[in-house]
């Protein structure tokens, strides 16, 4: 059985700070709120992983705890703070959101700082498990994109149009940090990162559409001294596509409906990669779901297909030994960048047991490509035959 890792001193240390501070709630301008989620999770197959979990029980792949503190200048100025403890080593632990929000109006709003890239649906609440109905997001689909804050500006500004609600909103800024990858953390750059989406709000309908970009820098130095190497030589087009550097595009739609008694959740994203390391990521979900308070039914389905330009070996065999040494060397490289194909089927149940505390029962069928690409998402450990349970216990909490 697994526990919590090291990580759960910054748990703690956010207790603390938590204890401390909260005598200072009595200042109507500063306010503290914060939530948690306890998760459990186990594998049914020895031969591969998911979302970190293996045939193991765990609690250290999902479980944390934020604190967020708002403080209010005045009517339009406000500054945002917030710390997240992550029981999973393969997240930081720290501070998560750190940005001022200038709001001249009830329609308009400007936010400066460290936050959330505003890529999904539920980018803004990723680690808050009590605002969605699953217990796991739709791992297919919510692990396209590999980072998930940002540091610079956002706008939003929302209006009615007749029956329409009508949200627009633009961010711009870069992103500098690790990315967590199979093999360690690699070192990334995004400049020029922009973006922007709207959404259209009717009845109990909504439907969002968003379009980002960056230009990525990867710290990949093998991939980078093979290709100068090749680069030397003469082989540009190989060369060029074991550049890790390049631009990334992503586009997002969503159409979503909920009432008293039922919901639809539904997301379908596009990743483009300049880069020939950097793969095509096609994406999609659908939900639908049953309240009867205080439970909730639902059933997900997300599918994803992640495929490489996979180029022609330009380096010929049998010229002479250095050759034959570059193109196999070249053919090893690229033959470990695997397309796959993979889908998550899920049914689950959410019980509201109080007005801030809701459990979760979830069991989530993989169903995969043999050969898959050995992401963070799915791994196979040896002799994975492409299916798999994970099943799931939790509690969430907000406070």
């Amino acid at each position: 059985m697994t526990f919590f890792p090291r990580p759960i001193f910054a748990i703690c240390l956010l207790l603390g700070s938590y204890t401390c501070f909260a005598s200072a709630q009595a200042e109507d301008n500063l306010q503290f709120s914060g939530f948690a989620r306890v998760v459990m999770g186990y594998l049914d197959d020895s031969n591969a992983e998911y979302a970190g979990y293996d045939d193991s029980i765990s609690l250290g792949e999902q479980s944390l705890l934020g604190l967020q503190a708002d403080y209010q200048f005045n009517e339009t100025l406000s500054i945002t703070g917030q710390l997240v403890g992550h029981t999973n080593e393969r997240r930081e632990s720290g501070v998560e959101w750190l940005y001022v929000t200038y709001k001249p109006s009830n329609a308009f709003q400007v936010k400066l700082g460290k936050q959330r890239l505003p890529f999904f649906n539920y980018s803004d609440s990723l680690d808050v498990g009590f605002a969605y109905p699953w217990l796991t997001l739709p791992k297919q689909f919510y692990e396209t994109s590999f980072f998930s804050t940002f540091e610079g500006l956002l706008a939003n500004y929302e209006f009615p149009v007749s029956v329409l609600l009508i949200n627009l909103e633009g961010y711009w800024g870069y992103y500098d940090d690790d990315i967590y990858s199979p093999d360690g953390g690699v070192e990334t750059k995004v400049t020029g990162l922009f973006g922007f989406n709207t959404s259209v709000t009717w009845k109990n309908w909504n439907a969002r559409a968003s379009y980002n970009q960056g230009n990525t820098e990867l710290t990949l130095l093998s991939a980078s001294q093979f290709g100068e190497q090749l680069r030397q030589v003469g082989f540009e087009r190989s060369a060029d596509w074991l550049d890790p550097n390049g631009l990334i595009q992503f586009y997002q739609f969503s159409v979503n409906y909920e009432d008293l008694n039922y919901f639809l959740r539904s997301e379908i994203a596009k990743m483009e990669g300049e880069s020939g390391m950097v793969p095509d990521i096609d994406s999609f979900y659908v939900s639908v779901g049953y309240n009867f308070y205080p439970y909730t039914i639902y059933l997900s389905y997300s599918k994803r297909d992640l495929y490489y330009d996979h180029p022609e070996n330009e380096i010929p065999f049998g010229v002479s030994d250095q050759l034959n040494a570059l193109a196999g060397g070249y053919v090893a490289v690229t033959n470990g960048f695997l397309d796959d194909k993979s889908a998550g089927t899920k049914v689950g149940i959410r019980w509201d047991w109080r007005s801030n505390v809701a459990l979760k029962a979830e069991a989530t069928y993989i169903d995969a490509d043999e050969k898959i690409s050995g992401d963070f998402t799915l791994r196979d450990l040896g002799n994975f035959d492409g299916s798999a349970i994970l099943y799931q216990l939790g509690l969430e909490w907000v406070f």
